[in-house]
């Protein structure tokens, strides 16, 4: 082969070599900023960000991503949000790859995760034992790396909609936590929103069972195509429940938001409301959380909505006015509770908010008629200082509940 040969295969070689390369963000950046004739400066400021977040998502370096400034980007660049958030998240894994060293590991837990609440709940046993750590995560999830959190906690981030604390560490691991779960689980019922409104009346009565209640509302719902899931909370999480989109189906997820055993079925109607009434912004955006209202210093329409639409179902303000004198009186609370198909912890409960400002001995009567919330939750409180991965849980929890 002589060299005018070699040079014309080498030339094809590179040819082909740019035809099927794949663009990366900033290399489609670039191409935009030509075609328009605008330079960086102009667009920062159409965008409304900052250089430094900009450079962050075209280099996969940014660490946590606000959904917005990836909508205005991809509006900028002309393509779908979706596909852009896919490239940025494969910026991230190439990243990643290079990551592996022991020091980068180390480096990356530090950044990733609460290492004080994780040991407070159980989950590890010495916040120093780096290489205990990765590998108690690692199998926790059943990732190859500890580096594919970050791709995960990512999804979880970007689409997290309201952000309340500071440090979001906790959220997001809990949150990862029970996406993922609620994916192993994998529903395979079809969600008919038809079937949940005629479902919907039958869900309070189940209040009175304390012991098999919840577990049955969870049965039932799933085979309408609605994935429910329980985690233990942890310190500093500040969220109440949260409702997600998993392979196109809603999936509910509840925690034990002080001990309140009628919490649990206020938060349940809550995110059933969103399931209703804002599953197309939900499925779109992937995520909805419903945060403390303690650190969030105001609740959104739809939040309120929502809370309002679960005390109407389970007992209303108006009922609950009737019977305030006679709250002293269990017996005949019981039988008030009976004939509105709740448990009679629910009119405590609601009573307790409305008087909390105002009655300092309020929430003290009130937890002596709570029932104990354990009875509710040990079929599916699988506590964080299992050893058990998120593949066994939801192994035992297909047997036993999601059958």
């Amino acid at each position: 082969m002589d060299s005018n040969d070699k040079n014309k295969f080498s030339d094809i070689d590179a040819l082909l070599r740019g035809i099927f390369k794949e663009e990366t963000l900033r290399e489609m950046f670039e191409k935009r900023m030509f075609e328009l004739g605008v330079n960086q400066t102009s667009v920062l400021k159409m965008l409304q960000m900052e250089r430094k977040t900009l450079l962050g998502i075209l280099d996969g370096t940014q660490k946590r991503a606000n959904l917005a400034n990836l909508h205005n980007l991809a509006v900028f660049l002309n393509v779908p949000t979706e596909d852009l958030i896919k490239k940025h998240i494969s910026q991230l894994e190439k990243n990643s790859e290079n990551d592996e060293s022991a020091a980068n590991k180390k480096k990356f837990i530090r950044e990733n995760f609460d290492l004080i609440v994780l040991k407070k709940s159980g989950f590890i046993e010495d916040i120093s034992d780096y290489a205990e750590i990765e590998k108690r995560i690692v199998n926790f999830f059943g990732f190859d790396s500890i580096f594919e959190y970050k791709k995960r906690s990512f999804e979880t981030a970007f689409s997290a909609g309201i952000v309340v604390p500071k440090k979001m560490h906790t959220r997001d691991f809990w949150l990862t936590s029970v996406k993922s779960l609620a994916s192993k689980l994998d529903n395979p019922y079809h969600y008919d929103r038809q079937a949940l409104i005629d479902y919907f009346p039958q869900i309070r009565w189940h209040s009175t069972n304390v012991e098999y209640g919840l577990i049955n509302v969870i049965k039932s719902l799933f085979k309408l195509g609605i994935t429910v899931v329980y985690r233990a909370p942890m310190s500093a999480l500040h969220l109440r429940g949260a409702t997600f989109s998993v392979n196109g189906k809603p999936c509910i997820a509840l925690t034990d938001y002080k001990g309140f055993y009628p919490t649990l079925w206020h938060c349940l109607i809550h995110e059933l409301y969103h399931v209703l009434f804002d599953w197309g912004k939900i499925k779109e955006n992937q995520y909805h959380v419903t945060v403390d209202q303690e650190v969030s210093l105001s609740l959104d329409a739809a939040e309120t909505e929502a809370d309002n639409f679960a005390r109407e179902y389970l007992f209303s303000a108006s009922k609950l006015e009737n019977v305030r004198l006679y709250l002293m009186d269990y017996e005949y609370i019981k039988e008030v509770a009976k004939a509105n198909h709740v448990h009679p912890s629910i009119i405590y409960i609601y009573n307790a908010y409305d008087q909390g400002a105002t009655d300092r001995m309020v929430w003290p009567r009130t937890k002596r008629q709570m029932p104990d919330i354990k009875q509710a939750l040990y079929r599916i409180d699988m506590q964080w200082n299992s050893p058990a991965s998120l593949e066994d849980i939801a192994r035992k929890l297909k047997i036993e509940i999601y059958n």
